[in-house]
């Protein structure tokens, strides 16, 4: 699959550096020319000589390397024929270096010095992914180029549970494939897609919502237009770096996500009903509620968006998302049969604000298939091979 393409990794000085070895096993099998480029630390950690045994090349640890090629400057030559650079695990002092354009070492001057794609996959302390500098240098390295991969939630090598875990692997090796040798399946097809959920004013400063991050909404997004779909999506409250050249349509109540999705209704083949729509909205509340007079809510129904689009449904695939805490299948199918569905993706509440997901994907047969526990871009490339 990724005969003649060159990639080079760069490998920080991060625990997960073990996890290295396996990125560039398994692309080694995908027939890529691999190069593994070291800081000083990550050597430190796993030894050069096990990765010059899988890769079958030298491996760069400083500037001065004459080992790579027979030329005056090597780290240039090398980083001109990359197809890709891949760096994995990404500290947030490579991050930093990348953010402002700084060239002290071998993989920071390849990185700069290159116009291949390029992907990071971050890994540290989940306060140091949360520092204020180290999510601005991840966002100024995104401007720049540079797509990520997690970090994950999981347990960390300090002993902490948090996010900062790098991706495995085997996600890493499949973004890869994806960023080399894309999918164009999808070309020519039209998506809407919704994701987050939707905010019902209580009063002028308060609102009732969901937990939904919008992730899984997003991953489909992303999934779809990397496989040459044309993506429309409807963004309900979220908090996400945007995917790709996709300019989301901002709502914030379940009405303006039934205006959104029935404006663009007919230029769809496929929607995709991932939002978390609030099923009751408060009737008649206006000024801000003053705690000494109490709270009395008196709510109404929301308008049932998934019916509606059922309506008008024509040959469209519309795919909704059933999210239930017991009788997770027999609750889908049932929702499933009410709302015209072509497929519906049933799911737990351990999914809101994860970027791992599990699902079941139940279509018009009956048949549940239930999908393994993956990231959330994996999932959405399963969940979109169901759909078409």
């Amino acid at each position: 699959m990724l005969q003649g393409k060159t990639i080079i990794l760069g490998v920080t000085g991060c625990i997960a550096a073990y996890k290295a070895a396996t990125i560039v096993s398994r692309l080694k099998d995908l027939g890529a020319d691999i190069w593994v480029v070291m800081t000083k630390e990550g050597a430190q950690l796993v030894g050069p000589l096990t990765f010059r045994t899988l890769s079958g090349n030298p491996v760069v640890l400083d500037l001065y390397s004459q080992e790579i090629a027979n030329t005056p400057v090597p780290h240039i030559a090398l980083s001109q024929k990359a197809d890709l650079i891949v760096i994995a695990p990404a500290t947030a002092n490579v991050i930093g270096k990348l953010a402002g354009g700084l060239a002290d070492d071998a993989l920071s001057t390849m990185a700069l010095s290159t116009t291949a794609k390029k992907l990071l996959a971050p890994a540290m302390n989940c306060e140091m992914w949360r520092n204020p500098a180290v999510v601005a240098n991840v966002e100024k390295a995104r401007l720049f180029g540079w797509e990520t991969i997690g970090p994950v939630e999981g347990k960390l090598a300090c002993g902490d549970n948090g996010i900062g875990r790098m991706s495995e692997p085997e996600e890493i090796v499949a973004r890869i494939v994806e960023l080399l040798v894309p999918r164009q399946d999808l070309k020519g097809k039209k998506f809407l897609i919704t994701a987050g959920g939707t905010r019902e004013p209580l009063d002028p400063v308060r609102y009732l919502s969901n937990r939904s991050s919008g992730k899984m909404g997003y991953a489909l997004a992303e999934a779809a237009r990397r496989r040459g779909a044309t993506v429309t999506l409807i963004s309900a409250n979220v908090n996400l770096p945007v995917p790709l050249d996709l300019r989301p349509i901002k709502v914030e109540t379940a009405k303006d996500l039934l205006a959104a999705v029935l404006e663009h209704l007919n230029e769809a083949d496929a929607v995709i009903m991932a939002a978390a729509v609030a099923d009751f909205k408060v009737k008649n509340q206006k000024a801000k509620i003053k705690k000494e007079t109490g709270l009395t809510l008196e709510l109404e129904e929301n308008p049932d968006i998934l019916k509606a689009v059922a309506r008008q449904k024509g040959n469209k695939k519309v795919v909704g998302f059933a999210l239930e805490t017991e009788d997770l299948i027999g609750n889908a199918k049932k929702k499933l049969a009410e709302k015209n569905l072509d497929l519906i993706v049933a799911n737990g509440p351990e999914n809101f604000d994860n970027d791992l997901a599990k699902v079941v994907l139940i279509g018009k047969s009956g048949e549940a298939l239930a999908l393994p526990s993956a990231a959330k871009l994996i999932v959405a490339d399963q969940i979109l091979d169901a759909v078409f």
